[in-house]
């Protein structure tokens, strides 16, 4: 594994625990991840020194917590995490593509139907419009808001509450992909095949329970969501249509 990759990996996962809990100590954020998560706070706090407080005394996680970091940001594995997170181009090579596109062999190209000068005009009009275009969706993609069962992309200027009732806070695109209310029955995948969780829950004051795709705070409460366990499926979980079957947890 790419020590590069891995310390990009790690400032996310402290990234992501900073949204999720008030103090942004050492202890207390490797403490939080650990607790929704299979990882231990020792090998947080490690990994913590090397890459945030780079105190080079401690090695390169090994592969298994890698991949405990990336299944934390919502992701399978590193290999998934390296998948969908690819290495961008330099800039260096971004200018010179733009700069060869703009050489005269490219301008001659894009106006082979109308003249250079009615074709410049065009062309400048139409990056400038597009440049505003950009700028404007941006803008309107930084905020996202929990809409009852999933967070969603929205204008930053409808701060601070949406129109759903809910607080407008900055884009967290893992958390945006990821996090979602779960609608849970007996034969849902509470577990993956090591045991590891695949559900978080919520009891609200009237002793009813939400399920969450991912660990973190709840959406409106901003209390702490708890892993799943075989007790919480047993008791609140809906058995299966048939009431004479009963459902014992692995």
């Amino acid at each position: 594994m790419d020590d590069n990759r891995i310390e990009e990996i790690v400032l996310k996962v402290f990234e992501t625990a900073k949204k999720e809990h008030p103090s942004h100590s050492r202890f207390a954020l490797s403490k939080h991840v650990s607790d929704h998560s299979d990882l231990s706070s020792k090998t947080l706090e490690r990994a913590y020194d090397r890459y945030i407080n780079r105190k080079r005394k401690h090695g390169i996680p090994q592969a298994e917590s890698v991949e405990l970091f990336c299944k934390y940001l919502g992701f399978e594995s590193y290999s998934d995490f390296v998948k969908r997170n690819p290495i961008g181009v330099p800039d260096d090579r971004k200018v010179k593509k733009n700069e060869k596109s703009g050489n005269g062999e490219g301008w001659k190209r894009l106006i082979v139907p109308i003249s250079i000068g009615f074709g410049l005009i065009i062309m400048i009009v139409g990056v400038q419009n597009w440049h505003v275009f950009s700028q404007n969706n941006l803008e309107d993609k930084e905020c996202m808001t929990w809409a009852d069962s999933l967070y969603v992309a929205i204008s930053c200027d409808t701060s601070p509450l949406s129109k759903f009732g809910t607080i407008v806070e900055p884009i967290d695109r893992i958390k945006l992909k990821n996090f979602k209310r779960a609608e849970i029955t007996a034969g849902y995948d509470f577990f993956t095949v090591d045991d590891k969780p695949l559900v978080w829950y919520y009891k609200n004051k009237d002793d009813e329970i939400e399920y969450f795709t991912s660990p973190g705070l709840h959406p409106t409460t901003g209390e702490t969501l708890r892993k799943i366990t075989p007790y919480i499926i047993q008791a609140y979980v809906p058995m299966h249509s048939n009431k004479n079957e009963s459902f014992v947890p692995e």
